[in-house]
C-alpha cells in the first residue's frame, strides 16, 4: 500500500507542476508553519446556495460531503470514510418574526480496522488514531455537531435558540440547551443561556452550564460586554466572569479584557493599527495571569485562561507583529511573542520566546498565483528539572487558481526539534510535502484530492522503514 501511495504522490506532484504553480486559501490572516499543517484544509464542506422549496418563501439547503482518508507506512495502513450532512433553511416568517433550522452531523467507519504487522515481539499500531480507539466494530461513530431551531422576533425584540449549538457570546461552549437574547434598546441587549455541555467521549448527564451577560454599544465605535457563567462538570465547579471593552479608533481598534476563573484573574490588552500612508499594519498584545492555577481545580470543558488542564504559575505574555505591503504584489511580516513565568516552572509552563517571519507574493505571475515563505523559531528556557528546548520551522506554499473551476496547490515544511526526554537531550526533524487540487464545475458538485508525504528522524533508532508515511484525502461535495 505504501509503495502505491508513493507512486500516487509523485504522479499528482508532476500533474500539478505541469498545470502550473498554485493558489491556496483566500484568507489573508497571518499564518506560519507553527499553525498550519497544509496551507489549505484538506477538503471543505461547502454550503448549498440553491436549495429546494418548502414553502413559497422558504427553501431547504442540503450538502452531502464524503471524505475518504488513507494513511500508510511500511508497517501499517488505515482507511477511514466520513459522511457529513449539513442542512439549513431560510428564515421563514412566523408572526412578526422568523424561524430557521440548522443541522450538521456525520457518521464514519474505519474500513480496515487498525491493521498491523509484527514488529519484533510486539504489535505496532502505527495508524491507530482516535477514530480507531473510539469506535467499536460496526459502530458508525455518529456525531451531531449542530442541530437547533432559532426564532428571531417571534417574541418582540427576542432571539431564542433551542437545541445543540455553539454559544456566540464571550463564552463559546457547545451545549444542548437554550440561549435567549433580548434587545432592550438599539444599543443595549441582555442574554441568558443554560444546558448540558457536549462531549463526544464522556457521559456528562449530571453536568450543566449556565450564564448571563450583556452588550452595550455607544456611538457605533465603543462596545462594552460582560458575562458570568457557571459550569459543573464531573463534580468540578467553575465560576467564570468576563469583561471586554472595545474601542474603534481611526485605522484600528483597542481591546481591553478581564477574566476571573474561580480565584484566578487575568488582564489583557490588544491593539491593531494600520498606518494609512504606508499600509503598515501593527499589532500589540499583553496578557497577565495574576494568580496560580491548579489544573485539578478546573474541568476539562472550560479553562479559558490556560487552555489546558495543567498547573499554571503567574505569568506575563507579550506579543507584537508588523506587516508591510510593497510594490503591489509583496507583503513582509515579522512577529514576536514572549512569556515570563513569575512562579514555579515545569515542563509545561516555562519562559519562552517565539519569533516568526513571513513573505508573501500574491498575483505576480498571474492574478491567481499565491506564493508564501514562512518561518518560526521557539526558544524555551530551561528549568530546575528540564533543559532548554528549541524548535525551528520553515515552509513554502505555492498555489494557483487555474480558472473558475480548478485550484491546485503544493508545498513543503520542515521542523527541527531539540528537547530533553528524561534528561536525555534529543534532536528530531520532520519534513512534509503535499500536493493537491480541487475541481468544482458547478455550485452543486465539487471534488478534492490531497496527497501528503512525511519524513521523520524520530524512528531512526528503531527502523528506517518507519521514517516515511503517506496520507491521501479524497473529498466529494454534493449540494442541493
Amino acid at each position: 500500500m505504501s509503495h502505491s501511495l508513493s507512486k500516487a504522490f509523485f504522479a499528482v506532484l508532476i500533474l500539478a507542476l505541469t498545470v502550473s504553480v498554485a493558489y491556496s486559501f483566500e484568507d489573508d490572516s497571518y499564518s506560519t508553519p507553527d499553525n498550519w499543517k497544509q496551507h489549505v484544509t484538506a477538503g471543505r464542506i461547502v454550503q448549498s446556495t440553491s436549495g429546494s422549496g418548502l414553502t413559497d418563501d422558504t427553501s431547504l439547503y442540503t450538502t452531502l460531503t464524503t471524505r475518504l482518508r488513507l494513511k500508510s507506512n511500511e508497517y501499517a495502513e488505515d482507511s477511514d470514510v466520513y459522511q457529513y450532512i449539513r442542512m439549513h433553511t431560510d428564515a421563514a416568517e412566523v408572526g412578526n418574526g422568523t424561524v430557521k433550522l440548522s443541522i450538521f452531523g456525520r457518521i464514519t467507519s474505519d474500513i480496515n480496522g487498525d491493521s498491523d504487522e509484527d514488529w519484533g515481539d510486539k504489535d505496532f499500531y502505527a495508524q491507530r488514531d482516535i477514530l480507531d480507539a473510539d469506535s467499536s466494530e460496526g459502530d458508525l461513530g455518529g456525531r451531531l455537531y449542530q442541530g437547533y431551531i432559532q426564532a428571531d422576533g417571534v417574541i418582540k425584540n427576542t432571539k431564542i435558540s433551542i437545541g445543540r449549538f455553539y454559544l456566540d457570546h464571550l463564552t463559546t461552549y457547545q451545549v444542548d440547551g437554550l440561549d435567549a437574547q433580548v434587545n432592550a434598546t438599539d444599543n443595549f441587549s441582555v442574554y441568558a443561556f443554560g444546558g448540558l455541555p457536549v462531549s463526544y467521549f464522556y457521559d456528562l448527564e449530571d453536568s450543566y452550564v449556565a450564564g448571563a451577560g450583556f452588550s452595550y454599544k455607544y456611538m457605533d465605535n465603543t462596545i462594552f460586554r460582560g458575562e458570568y457563567s457557571y459550569a459543573e462538570v464531573d463534580d468540578i465547579d467553575d465560576d467564570h466572569t468576563q469583561l471586554e471593552f472595545v474601542q474603534l479608533i481611526p485605522n484600528g481598534s483597542l481591546m481591553l479584557g478581564y477574566e476571573l476563573l474561580n480565584d484566578a484573574d487575568t488582564y489583557s490588552a490588544d491593539l491593531d493599527y494600520q498606518i494609512s500612508s504606508t499600509g503598515t499594519i501593527v499589532t500589540l498584545g499583553f496578557e497577565r495571569l495574576n494568580d496560580d492555577i491548579e489544573g485539578s481545580d478546573s474541568n476539562y470543558l472550560v479553562n479559558p485562561i490556560t487552555y489546558a488542564l495543567m498547573d499554571q504559575s503567574k505569568y506575563s505574555k507579550y506579543k507584537a507583529s508588523v506587516y508591510q505591503p510593497f510594490m503591489k504584489y509583496f507583503v513582509a511580516g515579522l512577529s514576536y511573542e514572549a512569556k515570563s513565568v513569575d512562579g514555579d516552572e515545569n515542563f509545561d509552563n516555562r519562559d519562552y520566546q517565539k519569533y516568526g517571519a513571513k513573505f508573501d507574493i500574491n498575483g505576480l505571475i498571474s492574478d491567481g498565483t499565491y506564493i508564501s515563505l514562512n518561518a518560526d523559531k521557539w526558544a524555551i528556557s530551561d528549568t530546575d528539572s528540564t533543559d532548554d528546548n528549541n524548535r525551528i520551522m520553515y515552509g513554502l506554499q505555492v498555489s494557483q487558481k487555474v480558472n473558475a473551476e480548478v485550484d491546485v496547490w503544493l508545498g513543503s515544511s520542515f521542523s527541527k526539534y531539540e528537547y530533553d526526554y528524561l534528561t536525555d537531550t534529543r534532536k528530531d526533524s520532520v519534513r512534509s510535502y503535499y500536493v493537491g487540487g480541487q475541481y468544482q464545475p458547478s455550485e452543486t458538485l465539487g471534488v478534492l484530492l490531497d496527497v501528503s508525504r512525511e519524513e521523520t528522524e524520530f524512528y531512526d533508532d528503531v527502523d528506517d522503514d518507519l521514517s516515511d508515511s503517506y496520507v491521501v484525502e479524497l473529498w466529494a461535495n454534493i449540494a442541493f
